[in-house]
């Protein structure tokens, strides 16, 4: 894992290595073992090392032996090994036993068509000085980051919005960005919360040269299963569920074994819920010395708060070398520490106690599997129950669909409930919407306001197809919570610590197999994670698979509502605001008095997001 920036110039001048050097050592937490850069030209490449393969050797910036080609590269691709014996039969020679070679032998000769080979997570640069080309691409799910600036002469890209400001003409709020922050608390690709940054989407590659700039997929969930490899029946019959079972349980456990790929120690995430409870099982399986496990305790905490008991039941079960960490309830108290992890602006109270674990895991290992990615790829949160009945509702004749919309009303809450049978994409966004610009507008400035009428928060949603199905909903939030919070949340939260995370779940072929699963096996009489449990059924205790899923909890609305909140009132200040222009500071101190003093209306969230998005913008410069 590593961190990457650089430049291209199309005017013929050369590249400003000096720049680009700066910016690669505002990287330096996301590679601590080693630093190089590269310059020719038009071209300046500059790299941080974590070293996790091939430790001696595997320097980047890499060049190809004629200089045609140069790489820098963050991440890990698993099927490495099989692909570099494919390249060696081909009659390529290797001089490391890093991926990085093998992306780059794999680029010259297939050039970017290749990537749609590369199985695991990335964010890569590729410069070919004979076409004068910049190929940067990200992986499918949006693992790993890549930002990048465009002024019609010169590209600058990087690992981190932090080093791209080394770029940016200007530090200035995008009004859309914000307003899509404000109303979902994160930003989704390719805007950003600056006006002179850009987000490259997952699974897209971003083609320079002398005709241009042009953004594309290389890949898009859900994909194009090939179902014969994966079991599906000649005749076009679905799996059954046994025959399902059996495959995600393959392709799971291969996924966990390509990804304990590493020169350093590995260990896992364990929260106690069954999704790292299950990878964490199946790493002790494969793993030929135990496996160290980390988790976080509350002290003091509410029941709902502390899932850490749950945690060492599983690990006494698995047999792993068990670590706890234990904060204080009041953990967000320490809020200040977030702005490490705070790359970009992410209101999720989860990543302050996430970078905190890293750090504590960090002492052991310099690699952890986590369980993130197998609640949207197999309906593990209960909003995924209405879009479920919605599918349900809709295939029954039409007599029998009030019926069935009003029981179904009856027992859910929110407006997909409200809409079903016919829950589509605008319901969905907006039942995972916390705000709506209406709810912004008291507390902008009137300019900033004005600037972002225009930055519809859902207009986005023209990207995507309606979801009129389960499956179609888990497309829907694999593309955009978590590629663009949740798995940023990760990344930013873990490489703050210099720890490397990897995740099992999002495997390409897990994913394109998993979202063509029907739904029946992945909700049964209103469970969630059906088939996911079946399978953890054998590796786990059976009280912890089936037990009711708690979530990452943090008190954030007992922080904003504390009567007494030095650090929050610091945050919602003139001062805080001043040169950037977005919030009416004294609009924020009466809501932020409201709030205090729970008067009906009055939004704690927002008031939240605010507070982030100020400690976000105060550490921007470094």
């Amino acid at each position: 894992m590593c961190g990457i920036v650089g430049q291209i110039r199309l005017d013929g001048l050369p590249a400003d290595p000096a720049a680009v050097q700066r910016a690669r050592e505002r990287l330096a937490h996301r590679g601590p073992d080693d630093a190089g850069l590269w310059s020719e030209g038009p071209a300046s490449l500059g790299f941080r090392r974590l070293s996790i393969l091939d430790l001696e050797l595997g320097h980047q910036p890499m060049r190809t032996e004629d200089g045609r080609f140069a790489i820098v590269f963050n991440g890990e691709i698993y099927n490495h090994p099989a692909l570099k014996e494919q390249l060696e039969a081909a009659g390529a020679r290797f001089k490391t036993r890093s991926d990085t070679e093998t992306i780059l032998r794999l680029f010259a000769r297939d050039g970017a068509d290749g990537l749609r080979r590369l199985e695991g997570m990335f964010g890569l640069a590729v410069w070919d000085s004979h076409k004068r080309e910049l190929t940067l691409a990200r992986d499918p799910m949006g693992v790993k980051p890549l930002y990048y600036h465009f002024d019609g002469v010169r590209l600058s890209f990087a690992s981190e919005l932090r080093a791209l400001t080394t770029f940016l003409p200007r530090l200035e709020m995008d009004p859309a960005g914000v307003m899509d922050y404000l109303s979902y608390g994160f930003v989704h690709a390719p805007r950003t919360a600056l006006s002179a940054a850009l987000k490259l989407p997952p699974g897209h590659r971003l083609v320079l040269n002398a005709h241009g700039l042009r953004v594309e997929p290389f890949w898009e969930i859900p994909g194009r299963p090939v179902w014969e490899a994966h079991g599906r029946h000649a005749d076009g019959r679905d799996p059954t569920l046994p025959e399902a079972e059996a495959e995600v349980e393959r392709l799971l456990i291969a996924s966990v074994r390509g990804q304990l790929l590493s020169d350093v120690p590995v260990g896992a995430f364990l929260s106690g819920g069954v999704d790292s409870s299950l990878v964490a099982a199946l790493m002790a399986r494969a793993s030929s010395s135990k496996v160290k496990t980390f988790c976080i305790g509350f002290s003091g905490a509410r029941a709902g708060l502390d899932e850490s008991a749950h945690a060492r039941t599983a690990a006494r079960y698995i047999g792993t070398d068990h670590h706890e960490l234990v904060l204080p309830a009041d953990v967000l108290s320490r809020v200040e520490d977030l702005a490490e992890a705070l790359d970009e602006p992410i209101a999720d109270s989860a990543i302050l106690p996430t970078l905190l674990l890293a750090r504590f895991a960090r002492k052991e290992v310099k690699v952890v599997l986590t369980g993130e990615g197998a609640d949207e790829l197999f309906a593990g949160y209960g909003r995924y129950k209405a879009a479920y009945l919605s599918e349900a509702v809709g295939r029954m004749p039409g007599w029998g669909q009030g019926l069935a919309a009003a029981a179904a009303r009856r027992m859910g809450k929110g407006p997909l409930f409200r809409r079903l049978p016919h829950a589509g994409l605008a319901e969905w966004a907006r039942a995972n919407a916390h705000t709506m610009p209406a709810d912004a507008e008291p507390l902008l400035l009137k300019d900033f306001f004005f600037r972002s009428e225009k930055a519809d928060p859902f207009g986005w949603l023209k990207d995507f197809e309606a979801p009129h199905s389960l499956n179609g909903a888990l497309s829907f939030d694999l593309r955009t919570v978590l590629g663009d919070c949740l798995l940023m949340k990760a990344d930013k939260a873990t490489m703050s610590a210099g720890l490397e995370a990897r995740v099992p779940f999002l495997d390409r072929k897990l994913v394109e197999y998993s979202l063509h699963l029907p739904a029946s096996a992945k909700i049964r009489r209103l469970k969630g994670k059906y088939i996911l449990r079946r399978i953890a059924a054998k590796y786990l205790p059976r009280p912890l698979v089936w037990r009711r899923k708690h979530g990452f909890l943090v008190p954030w609305e007992e922080w904003v509502r504390a009567p007494k909140n030095d650090t929050l009132d610091a945050l919602l200040s003139d001062a805080s605001w001043k040169e950037w222009g977005v919030f009416d500071a004294s609009r924020l101190r009466s809501l932020r008095a409201a709030v205090a003093s729970n008067t009906p209306g009055a939004d704690p969230g927002i008031l939240f997001r605010a507070a982030v998005l100020s400690l976000w913008a105060q550490h921007l410069r470094g």
